[in-house]
């Protein structure tokens, strides 16, 4: 499955597991009215792009999904204890290998700095991981089996039953 919402899920129960102290949470709808209110510190988790290999032929679409998970991290200082360089390493080890829901391990692409405004400084970290993108399929309406008749060479039919016609 390559659902976006349910592996972003999966990523943020596993970093509030591994980092509760600060706040978790999925990139707002709205980034520009989001506010820092966290004491501590926080990560934002955002899907970034995803890319899709080739097609595997198997009379249906299936191919490999590379998502990149982008993770901005809001911390009050830059080398105490939890800053910004703490978070950022925190965060690294928490989400590298992990496995979201119907995905690959993560692993790193690259991360940074982003920001300071009024104390606040803003750091970066970009994962990826891969899953598969799947056709959605409808099942069509064909007969139903009901019973399996068994019955060893030489028998005879049961009498409801009538041989096939031979082809000439």
């Amino acid at each position: 499955m390559s659902a976006t919402l349910p592996i972003l899920r999966s990523v943020q129960q596993r970093l509030q597991n591994a980092l509760p102290d600060i706040a978790v949470e999925l990139f707002p709808d709205r980034p520009d009215t989001y506010r820092f209110i966290h004491p501590t510190g926080a990560v934002l988790i955002a899907w970034q792009d995803g890319k899709y290999g080739q097609l595997d032929d198997v009379g249906f679409v299936v191919q490999e999904r590379k998502l990149v998970l982008h993770f901005t991290i809001f911390s009050r200082n830059l080398h105490d204890e939890m800053g910004g360089l703490y978070l950022s390493d925190a965060l690294r080890l928490a989400i590298t290998g992990f496995r979201p829901t119907d995905c690959t391990p993560c692993h790193c692409l690259d991360d940074g700095f982003l920001a300071e405004t009024s104390g606040v400084w803003q750091h970066y970290l970009r994962v990826q991981t891969e899953t598969e993108q799947v056709q959605a399929t409808v099942d069509e309406d064909l007969p139903k089996f009901i019973r399996l008749r068994l019955r060893e060479y030489g028998d005879p039919l049961e009498p409801d039953l009538k041989p096939a016609a031979l082809k000439p």
